[in-house]
């Protein structure tokens, strides 16, 4: 902390990519200056009836910065402290708390399971949320690419800038200093919680498997206990099952045997019925046959008999039908009854394994039963463990989207040292009665009378296009200024006190300096000889 700052300043002012001639300290002094007066002309017509604005000062003002050294990347502070940077991050829990409890807990597999349902939400990433404020850090991403674009024009401060007002700070070295290891410190803190609840993570992992891998053995030895109990017991149960089949057999060989006697003579009786309802209706046939043979031949005598006979044979062929189908229904009932017995002696069978069994099936139950309860409690260690380590991992993943934040807080770029860096830029104070506005114009590029500028400018005043804003960033932030003076009484007052000493238009060599300036940029086609003898009076008055 007592090594020397380097200071360094910027350029206001710098010519573009296609100016060729140079712009000088005057030039940029004339050209604010044009447009200042511009500006203060505004409004000040016969029409609006305002009172005219004079001029309180036009000054060359530099706004400080820190840049300050962090690792691989430089921070960049307002040293005015306007502006502020707040991190947010999640409240990580303590784990090396959590870590000593997983390690006394995991001496038991009961204290262990225990832990775990206590602490299932131990890492629920919820609102839980804080806030470092660090103030005057700045952050955003489009400033620090012109800034540091804009770092490689500064130059080392060698000796007293008579002609300018150095804003001092209000960030000193050491409160930046302060603000860097607060910042450091977040950073090794998010990197040692990222590291151990990495370790916390593996930690429940490997615990949780050795126990996994402690029940599956055990789920063996289960198996192989109960198997060898149902070996020891499965012959004799086995021999009472063979008798109990065998006895079925016998009982189904006997019963089918005495209904196959009852079935076969019915089934006679409806065969020989088939063949004489056959028989009936091949002589019906006949009768047909022989009647259109009588008929042909004209014989009457025999159409009449043949027709007696047809008719008898028809009256016949019903009474054998009905005595059929109740052959038939006669052949079903025995079936059907065979049926019911044999599936009597199905489930009485059945019935009398599974009471031969039934030592056997209690062997397996119980060891089902054990074995459902340890992969029960597999899958409740594995489901608690896999909770607590996605919460974990969601914290560290949270953790590290905070680091890579971190990480893009400044600008590219390694420093070994503490810089005070001051960007130039002009403020004008106008006064109207007794009241005061400010304006601003911040850092610039400077462009040359090319043929667009003269095609945009025709007929205006070509004064406007010589000077644009060289970033968008840089100018949102000078253009706060005049917010700050106003919220500041004793800053205003000290900003107008520096102002009215270091005023361009007050001391003779700075007045020398806007008048040769208004005549090279008259040279140059941006003043017509109107509006340079028009400047050049205001500069006398």
């Amino acid at each position: 902390m007592t090594e020397k700052v380097t200071e360094l300043i910027l350029r206001f002012s710098t010519p573009s990519e296609n100016r060729e001639k140079l712009f000088t300290k005057g030039m940029e002094r004339a050209a604010v200056f044009c447009l200042a007066e511009m500006q203060r002309r505004k409004g000040s017509g016969f029409v609006l009836k305002r009172a005219p604005r004079e001029f309180a000062f036009i000054v060359e003002v530099c706004y400080p910065f820190w840049i300050a050294p962090w690792g691989n990347i430089s921070l960049v502070f307002d040293g005015l402290n306007v502006a502020s940077f707040t991190l947010s991050y999640h409240d990580v829990p303590n784990v090396e708390a959590f870590i000593s409890s997983v390690n006394r807990s995991s001496a038991t597999r009961e204290a262990y399971t225990a832990f775990l349902s206590d602490n299932l939400n131990y890492f629920q990433a919820s609102e839980r949320q804080k806030e470092k404020i660090i103030d005057g850090l700045l952050t955003d991403s489009d400033f620090f690419q012109d800034f540091k674009l804009y770092l490689s024009e500064a130059k080392q401060i060698e000796y007293p800038l008579s002609d300018t007002v150095l804003l001092a700070p209000t960030l000193d070295k050491a409160s930046i200093f302060a603000k860097n290891l607060e910042l450091e410190n977040l950073r090794t803190e998010f990197t040692k919680e990222t590291k151990i609840l990495s370790k916390g993570m593996k930690l429940l992992n490997t615990t949780t498997k050795r126990y996994i891998d402690t029940i599956r053995n055990e789920i063996e030895e289960v198996k192989a206990e109960f198997n060898k109990k149902l070996e020891k017991r499965k012959p004799a149960v086995k021999e009472r099952v063979e008798k109990i089949h065998e006895q079925h057999n016998k009982q189904v060989t006997r019963i089918s045997k005495r209904f196959e006697k009852e079935i076969y003579r019915l089934q006679q009786e409806k065969v020989r019925l088939e063949k004489t309802k056959s028989l009936r209706l091949s002589k019906i046939e006949r009768c047909k046959t022989e009647i259109e043979t009588c008929v042909v031949k004209k014989d009457s005598a025999g159409e009449r008999r043949w027709k007696e006979r047809l008719e008898q044979h028809k009256k016949e062929l019903p009474k054998i039908e009905k005595e059929l189908k109740d052959a038939e229904e006669k052949t079903r009932e025995p079936e059907n009854a065979k049926k019911r017995e044999i599936s009597k002696l199905k489930a009485e069978c059945e019935s009398r394994v599974d009471e031969a069994m039934w030592a056997l099936r209690e062997i397996e139950a119980s060891r089902d039963a054990k074995i459902q309860i340890h992969k029960q409690e597999a899958e409740k260690l594995e489901e608690q463990t896999a909770s607590i380590i996605s919460q974990m991992d969601k914290l560290t993943k949270l953790t590290e989207v905070t680091l890579n934040q971190l990480s893009k807080l400044g600008i590219k770029q390694k420093r070994d040292k503490y810089t005070l860096v001051d960007m130039p830029f002009y403020v004008v104070g106008y006064r109207v009665n007794s009241k005061k506005h400010y304006a601003v114009f911040p850092p610039s590029v400077a462009n040359s009378m090319s043929f667009s500028v003269k095609v945009k400018t025709l007929g205006r005043a070509k004064i406007k296009q010589l000077l644009v804003q060289r970033s968008a960033a840089i100018t949102s932030l000078i253009n706060k200024f005049p917010t700050i003076m106003e919220q500041n009484v004793v800053f205003e007052r000290e900003i107008n006190e520096a102002g009215v000493k270091a005023n361009i238009l007050q001391t003779e060599n700075l007045r020398e300096s806007v008048r040769n300036g208004l005549e090279r940029l008259k040279e140059e086609g941006w003043l017509s000889e109107e509006e340079h003898k028009t400047f050049n009076q205001t500069i006398v008055q």
